[in-house]
């Protein structure tokens, strides 16, 4: 896929807000892509719900003819003006990885929006990400259905079954590596920072999930040098309902994911840990985990990959369970619970259980406190 990797113009500044977007800056980073037609004019404003992790446009486009291919409808994804969120976003690395990602592995075949444009700079820590608008596919979040797992799980085995166990991807920046001990010790730290803050909210309801993150933060060197043995390709690593799109109620639009801050070089039933996690009651996973672990497996193979076994898939799910509850317990420390129960509230949910009891239960079902002390 033809997307503008290397700013052709060296001068073609990264916009910080909406006012930024303008006619003259959108014809310029969409040059390779506008066939010698013109933007004539654009309007650009703030997307109605705020990004988690970054400040989200819309833009509408017009162009000199109406023959020139180009969508009239993009999104533009900008560095969070909120001290606070582009902290932690620097940290972990975040907007660097997602334009590395962008940059070098779009590709219009995979479920992924199809990029324009992505300049991050190091210096300043602004980034622009230019991406089709997936309208009319809209994201269900928090609200999303048996049926939309199911669907994401089948497509997610597309990205999986292109890496699976390609060496490549472990030479590439724009992806986390399993061997990243920093970024798993700022991890631990932030789970075990996160630790009072678990307990407040749900008192002993959640002491495995306590566990779990002292015995990673103890166990950290051996579990890092034991994932590294395992089967990997690449991984979304936050793959949840706020990171997709799907067809709207008539049909119209497709699957997408969104949000490739830390894809992972690791097991790909991360991605599998992930969703059962954030995506589903403790009541729906439980009658209904064995037939999604079925499709996944069904849909591996169907893209290339049969070899694959139901004792790996297992072990991975107890490393991916972990990695998502560590992640859960993060964003705990790092973002503000009242949006969290805002977020969920909306969709009739309580933020306890979805950030931290529904996890605690995989994370006891799965017995992972002791598979960590085991390895």
């Amino acid at each position: 896929m033809d997307i503008d990797c290397v700013d052709r113009c060296e001068k073609t500044s990264i916009p910080r807000t909406a006012n930024d977007i303008t006619a003259q800056w959108l014809n310029q980073v969409l040059a390779p892509h506008l066939g010698g037609h013109r933007v004539f004019c654009a309007q650009a404003k703030p997307f109605g719900e705020p990004g988690q992790t970054a400040d989200v446009v819309e833009i509408w486009l017009d162009y000199d003819s109406a023959s020139c291919a180009l969508p009239d409808r993009m999104i533009a994804k900008l560095a969070a003006r909120d001290p606070q969120t582009r902290e932690m976003c620097q940290t972990f690395a975040l907007y660097e990885k997602e334009v590395s990602f962008y940059q070098k592995f779009a590709d219009d075949t995979l479920p992924m929006p199809r990029c324009f444009h992505a300049k991050f700079d190091p210096h300043t820590q602004d980034m622009v990400i230019l991406m089709e608008h997936l309208a009319p596919s809209y994201s269900p979040a928090y609200g999303i259905s048996l049926e939309q797992v199911r669907m994401a799980l089948r497509e997610v085995t597309k990205i999986h079954a292109r890496w699976w166990n390609d060496d490549a991807i472990k030479r590439e920046s724009a992806v986390v590596q399993l061997d990243d001990r920093e970024r798993w010790r700022n991890l631990a730290a932030a789970g075990v920072a996160a630790t009072e803050a678990i307990k407040s909210a749900v008192g002993s309801q959640a002491e495995v999930t306590v566990e779990v993150i002292s015995v990673y933060q103890d166990r950290l060197e051996d579990v890092v040098r034991y994932w590294q043995t395992r089967p990997f390709t690449l991984s979304h690593a936050d793959f949840h309902g706020k990171q997709m799109f799907f067809p709207n109620t008539q049909g119209e639009g497709k699957f997408a994911l969104i949000d490739f801050q830390y894809p992972i070089a690791g097991p790909g039933v991360f991605d599998v840990s992930r969703l059962l996690n954030l995506g589903i009651s403790t009541e729906d996973r439980n009658a209904s985990q064995a037939g999604l672990i079925e499709d996944y497996f069904a849909a591996l193979a169907a893209n290339g990959v049969a070899t694959y076994s139901y004792d790996d898939f297992m072990i991975d799910h107890r490393l991916g369970t972990m990695m998502s509850q560590l992640i859960n317990a993060a964003a705990l420390f790092q973002t503000d619970t009242e949006l969290l129960a805002s977020e969920c509230a909306g969709f009739g949910l309580d933020w306890k259980d979805v950030w931290l009891l529904r996890g605690e239960a995989m994370l006891r079902e799965l017995n992972v406190a002791d598979f960590l002390r085991a390895i």
